[in-house]
């Protein structure tokens, strides 16, 4: 299942990165299984290169944030 699924929609990279970090902070402090933490922690580098492609110009340089 694609991502669209999961979050219901179109949800912007900042907000996805939020909410992958809060679970990941949960999933350790419940000591889930380090493989699930793991896929977690991608899934969160997945949406680092989201956010970035998202307010990066060609240049390099980035634009102001959506709002």
């Amino acid at each position: 299942m694609n991502d669209a699924y999961w979050w219901g929609g179109h949800v912007d990279a900042k907000t996805r990165i939020k909410i992958a970090r809060n679970l990941l902070n949960n999933a350790i402090e419940m000591n889930i299984n380090k493989k699930v933490i793991f896929k977690i922690s991608q899934k969160i580098d997945e949406y680092i290169v989201m956010y970035y492609r998202e307010y990066e110009d060609l240049k390099g340089e980035f634009r102001k944030e959506k709002k």
